[in-house]
């Protein structure tokens, strides 16, 4: 493999163990910190390079002299979408190279388990005035009602409960939304706190532990296929 891409993939993984840092501090002080925008910023830019300087590769190792733009990784969200954008990116190595092309589209975003690819190109787009995609702090809940007859949990922002309701043995504050706790069932009410980017509406740590993933795994089986 390419000494370049290799360290790529591991800046990659540096930078994601960036963001891990930042996260969860970042998180409990509810303010996005610079670190963490920069980490996030380099490993989404690192994804996308590491996948576009390997099929630049491709191309200069098996068209040296064609001429032209550098090509980018095709991402498809769909299977009829997928040999056009091949085409387009790499000409001719659909005809010429099946093998290669096959294993491009083992790595495109409508394949099960490889959804996030598809989020890259939207998240590596940065526009002129703005530092990186809007991130925000979003505090999702759910409740959990435990008795001897079972466990029955809920999320609180799409049930309302009226006058006169109860879940097992224990009646509902209307004012509250819960369970009044007894001695034979406990309420608990945990409360989940994500960062997540705007657009698209996606979860930044796990999105990013993804693409690390999906990125790595992809650069490394086209190259395989190629003998680059």
């Amino acid at each position: 493999m390419s000494s370049r891409v290799h360290v790529l993939l591991d800046k990659i993984d540096e930078h994601l163990d960036e963001v891990r840092d930042h996260y969860e501090e970042d998180l409990t002080s509810q303010e996005l910190s610079d670190e963490l925008v920069y980490a996030v910023r380099q490993v989404v830019q690192d994804c996308q390079s590491a996948l576009d300087w390997t099929a630049t590769a491709v191309r200069k190792k098996y068209y040296p002299r064609r001429t032209g733009s550098r090509p980018y990784f095709p991402l498809a969200l769909e299977p009829k979408a997928f040999p056009e954008l091949m085409d387009k990116q790499i000409k001719g190595l659909r005809v010429d190279h099946p093998d290669i092309a096959a294993a491009i589209r083992k790595h495109q975003p409508y394949r099960k388990g490889k959804e996030q690819l598809g989020l890259l190109k939207k998240l590596a787009r940065v526009e002129k005035h703005e530092d990186f995609t809007p991130q925000t702090r979003k505090v999702t809940r759910r409740v959990e009602a435990r008795s001897h007859q079972g466990v029955v949990s809920w999320d609180p922002s799409a049930v309302t409960f009226g006058a006169g309701v109860s879940i097992g043995n224990a009646p509902v504050d209307p004012r509250t939304q819960l369970p009044v706790p007894t001695r034979t069932q406990t309420v608990t009410q945990t409360i989940y706190v994500d960062w997540r980017f705007v657009d698209p509406d996606a979860s930044v740590l796990p999105t990013l532990e993804a693409l690390g993933r999906l990125v790595g795994s992809a650069v490394r089986g086209v190259r395989r296929a190629a003998s680059l």
